[in-house]
């Protein structure tokens, strides 16, 4: 774990362009990242994308990031928006995310498969439903926090929240 004064010098390095500074702070945000940007999408191969071309454009976004504010808390909103912007692209584009069934179901354990379970529930939610729960629920974002990335109020983003529970119990329980 990165200090602030480590996370800010870094962030004035990469922004300059330091391509090394800004490989250190992939190695220590990108899986993190990936989790985000892999559970907003529904998709592994998505959210490599996501991560891949969101630090691709990290040294520019970085000139605009206020040094006194954390930087870890900023990434994951930077992520989140990219992550949406995907999700929007591929929709006007008629593209459709091929979900991640790779694992051997009768090989795994009751614990890995209810996660893999809940992995599949949380893909097939619509988006803005599965939007809100992952930054509630997986990010802990406040319901303001995630009105103020998704564009929405603070009472939709408690509305979706509890119709993507409902969702997700009702999913859970036929599976």
């Amino acid at each position: 774990m990165l200090t602030s004064e480590q996370e800010r010098r870094l962030a004035d390095e990469a922004g300059r362009g330091d391509r090394e500074a800004l490989e250190c702070l992939y190695r220590e945000y990108s899986d993190e990242l990936y989790d985000i940007a892999r559970r907003l999408t529904g998709s592994s191969a998505d959210a490599y994308d996501v991560v891949h071309s969101m630090f691709g454009r990290l040294p520019a976004a970085l000139r605009g990031y206020a040094r006194h504010r954390p930087l870890r808390p900023w990434l994951h909103a930077v992520t989140v928006r990219a992550a949406l912007s995907q999700i929007r692209r591929e929709r006007r584009r008629g593209e459709v995310s091929m979900p991640d069934d790779r694992v051997d179901e009768a090989s795994v354990g009751t614990p890995l498969l209810d996660f893999i379970m809940l992995e599949r529930a949380l893909s097939s939610l619509p988006e803005g439903y599965r939007s809100v729960i992952v930054l509630k629920e997986f990010q802990g974002y406040s319901h303001r926090e995630i009105g103020k990335l998704l564009g929405i109020s603070r009472a939709a983003s408690r509305a979706r929240l509890c119709r993507a529970r409902i969702e997700l119990r009702a999913m859970l329980a036929d599976e």
